[in-house]
Protein backbone atom coordinates (compact mmCIF):
# COMPACT_ATOMS: atom_id res chain seq x y z
CA UNK A 1 0.00 0.00 0.00
CA UNK A 2 1.19 3.58 -0.68
CA UNK A 3 1.66 6.37 1.82
CA UNK A 4 -1.16 6.84 4.32
CA UNK A 5 -3.41 9.67 3.20
CA UNK A 6 -2.26 11.77 6.16
CA UNK A 7 1.30 11.63 4.83
CA UNK A 8 0.35 12.19 1.20
CA UNK A 9 -2.23 14.95 1.67
CA UNK A 10 -1.99 17.96 3.95
CA UNK A 11 -4.72 18.48 6.58
CA UNK A 12 -6.18 21.31 4.49
CA UNK A 13 -7.19 18.66 1.94
CA UNK A 14 -9.87 17.23 4.24
CA UNK A 15 -10.15 19.19 7.48
CA UNK A 16 -12.17 22.14 6.18
CA UNK A 17 -14.82 19.89 4.69
CA UNK A 18 -15.91 18.63 8.10
CA UNK A 19 -16.44 22.20 9.30
CA UNK A 20 -17.98 23.39 6.04
CA UNK A 21 -20.31 20.42 5.70
CA UNK A 22 -21.39 20.63 9.34
CA UNK A 23 -22.01 24.38 9.03
CA UNK A 24 -24.10 23.91 5.88
CA UNK A 25 -26.06 21.07 7.41
CA UNK A 26 -26.81 23.04 10.59
CA UNK A 27 -27.68 26.19 8.63
CA UNK A 28 -30.11 24.27 6.44
CA UNK A 29 -31.56 22.21 9.31
CA UNK A 30 -30.43 18.88 7.85
CA UNK A 31 -29.95 15.81 9.97
CA UNK A 32 -26.55 14.41 9.17
CA UNK A 33 -24.66 11.36 10.33
CA UNK A 34 -21.50 13.16 11.45
CA UNK A 35 -19.45 9.94 11.43
CA UNK A 36 -20.33 9.30 7.79
CA UNK A 37 -19.64 12.93 6.80
CA UNK A 38 -16.35 13.03 8.74
CA UNK A 39 -15.10 9.82 7.15
CA UNK A 40 -16.26 10.80 3.66
CA UNK A 41 -14.42 14.10 4.13
CA UNK A 42 -11.31 12.30 5.33
CA UNK A 43 -11.20 9.82 2.46
CA UNK A 44 -12.71 11.83 -0.43
CA UNK A 45 -9.41 12.58 -2.19
CA UNK A 46 -7.33 9.58 -1.07
CA UNK A 47 -7.61 8.22 -4.63
CA UNK A 48 -5.53 11.18 -5.81
CA UNK A 49 -2.57 9.72 -3.91
CA UNK A 50 -2.59 6.49 -5.94
CA UNK A 51 -3.18 7.71 -9.52
CA UNK A 52 -0.36 5.65 -11.09
CA UNK A 53 -1.89 2.43 -9.69
CA UNK A 54 -5.56 3.35 -10.11
CA UNK A 55 -7.60 1.31 -12.54
CA UNK A 56 -10.65 3.58 -12.15
CA UNK A 57 -11.25 7.31 -11.63
CA UNK A 58 -9.76 8.56 -8.38
CA UNK A 59 -13.11 9.14 -6.65
CA UNK A 60 -14.15 5.53 -7.29
CA UNK A 61 -10.78 4.17 -6.17
CA UNK A 62 -10.97 6.33 -3.04
CA UNK A 63 -14.54 5.27 -2.31
CA UNK A 64 -13.68 1.58 -2.55
CA UNK A 65 -10.62 2.06 -0.32
CA UNK A 66 -12.76 3.99 2.19
CA UNK A 67 -15.53 1.36 2.21
CA UNK A 68 -13.06 -1.47 2.87
CA UNK A 69 -11.17 0.47 5.52
CA UNK A 70 -14.24 1.73 7.34
CA UNK A 71 -15.80 -1.72 7.48
CA UNK A 72 -12.50 -3.21 8.66
CA UNK A 73 -12.47 -0.72 11.53
CA UNK A 74 -16.04 -1.54 12.52
CA UNK A 75 -18.28 0.96 10.73
CA UNK A 76 -21.60 -0.69 9.83
CA UNK A 77 -21.80 -1.63 6.15
CA UNK A 78 -24.71 0.75 5.42
CA UNK A 79 -22.80 3.72 6.90
CA UNK A 80 -19.61 2.75 5.02
CA UNK A 81 -21.70 2.55 1.83
CA UNK A 82 -23.09 6.06 2.42
CA UNK A 83 -19.56 7.40 2.92
CA UNK A 84 -18.40 5.65 -0.28
CA UNK A 85 -21.36 6.97 -2.26
CA UNK A 86 -20.66 10.51 -1.04
CA UNK A 87 -17.03 10.13 -2.13
CA UNK A 88 -18.00 8.94 -5.61
CA UNK A 89 -20.60 11.67 -6.07
CA UNK A 90 -18.47 14.58 -4.85
CA UNK A 91 -17.10 14.97 -8.39
CA UNK A 92 -20.47 14.57 -10.14
CA UNK A 93 -22.70 17.47 -11.17
CA UNK A 94 -26.23 17.64 -9.77
CA UNK A 95 -25.99 15.84 -6.41
CA UNK A 96 -29.34 16.05 -4.57
CA UNK A 97 -30.82 15.03 -1.23
CA UNK A 98 -32.10 11.87 -2.96
CA UNK A 99 -28.41 10.88 -3.09
CA UNK A 100 -28.11 11.28 0.69
CA UNK A 101 -27.52 14.19 3.05
CA UNK A 102 -23.84 13.36 3.46
CA UNK A 103 -23.41 13.22 -0.33
CA UNK A 104 -24.94 16.68 -0.71
CA UNK A 105 -22.85 18.15 2.11
CA UNK A 106 -19.59 16.63 0.83
CA UNK A 107 -20.36 17.82 -2.71
CA UNK A 108 -21.23 21.33 -1.58
CA UNK A 109 -18.35 21.43 0.90
CA UNK A 110 -15.85 20.54 -1.81
CA UNK A 111 -17.35 23.12 -4.20
CA UNK A 112 -17.03 25.79 -1.51
CA UNK A 113 -13.55 24.66 -0.49
CA UNK A 114 -12.00 24.16 -3.91
CA UNK A 115 -13.74 26.74 -6.11
CA UNK A 116 -15.29 29.14 -3.59
CA UNK A 117 -18.83 28.36 -4.82
CA UNK A 118 -21.38 29.82 -2.35
CA UNK A 119 -18.59 30.69 0.12
CA UNK A 120 -20.89 33.32 1.64
CA UNK A 121 -22.99 30.48 3.10
CA UNK A 122 -20.16 29.60 5.46
CA UNK A 123 -19.05 33.11 6.37
CA UNK A 124 -19.58 32.33 10.06
CA UNK A 125 -16.92 29.59 10.03
CA UNK A 126 -14.58 30.87 7.30
CA UNK A 127 -12.14 32.48 9.74
CA UNK A 128 -11.99 29.31 11.84
CA UNK A 129 -11.42 27.18 8.75
CA UNK A 130 -8.54 29.32 7.49
CA UNK A 131 -6.93 29.49 10.94
CA UNK A 132 -7.20 25.76 11.64
CA UNK A 133 -6.47 24.63 8.09
CA UNK A 134 -4.39 27.21 6.23
CA UNK A 135 -4.26 26.39 2.53
CA UNK A 136 -0.62 27.03 1.79
CA UNK A 137 0.13 25.33 -1.54
CA UNK A 138 -3.08 23.30 -1.58
CA UNK A 139 -4.34 24.82 -4.86
CA UNK A 140 -1.10 24.07 -6.71
CA UNK A 141 -0.90 20.49 -5.41
CA UNK A 142 -4.58 19.82 -6.07
CA UNK A 143 -4.46 21.06 -9.67
CA UNK A 144 -1.31 19.03 -10.29
CA UNK A 145 -3.02 15.87 -9.00
CA UNK A 146 -6.12 16.51 -11.13
CA UNK A 147 -3.91 17.08 -14.20
CA UNK A 148 -2.16 13.74 -13.51
CA UNK A 149 -5.48 11.97 -13.49
CA UNK A 150 -6.70 13.69 -16.67
CA UNK A 151 -3.47 12.69 -18.43
CA UNK A 152 -4.19 9.02 -17.58
CA UNK A 153 -7.99 8.97 -17.78
CA UNK A 154 -9.58 11.70 -19.87
CA UNK A 155 -13.05 10.18 -19.37
CA UNK A 156 -13.15 10.87 -15.61
CA UNK A 157 -14.95 13.75 -13.92
CA UNK A 158 -11.55 15.35 -13.35
CA UNK A 159 -11.43 16.24 -17.06
CA UNK A 160 -14.81 17.94 -16.85
CA UNK A 161 -13.73 19.87 -13.77
CA UNK A 162 -10.34 20.85 -15.20
CA UNK A 163 -11.47 21.74 -18.72
CA UNK A 164 -15.21 22.42 -18.85
CA UNK A 165 -15.50 24.03 -15.40
CA UNK A 166 -12.10 25.79 -15.77
CA UNK A 167 -10.88 24.62 -12.38
CA UNK A 168 -7.71 26.70 -12.29
CA UNK A 169 -9.48 29.98 -13.02
CA UNK A 170 -12.23 29.21 -10.51
CA UNK A 171 -9.65 28.43 -7.84
CA UNK A 172 -7.72 31.61 -8.59
CA UNK A 173 -10.92 33.69 -8.18
CA UNK A 174 -11.90 31.90 -4.97
CA UNK A 175 -11.84 33.90 -1.73
CA UNK A 176 -9.83 31.02 -0.27
CA UNK A 177 -6.97 31.76 -2.69
CA UNK A 178 -6.81 35.26 -1.26
CA UNK A 179 -6.57 33.80 2.27
CA UNK A 180 -3.77 31.36 1.32
CA UNK A 181 -0.99 33.10 3.19
CA UNK A 182 0.42 30.38 5.39
CA UNK A 183 1.64 26.83 4.92
CA UNK A 184 -0.64 23.80 5.16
Amino acid sequence: MGKPCFAALPPCAFGPLVLLGAALGAWEGLTVDSQVLWNASLFHDVGLTTIPRNTMCFEIEGAEFARRTLERFGMPADAADRAAIAIILHMQPGVTLADGVESVLLDRGTAIDVRGVDVDLVASVRGTVTRKFPRGDFDRHFVRAIRREVARRSDCQSARLLNDADLEAAMARSPWAIDATSIC
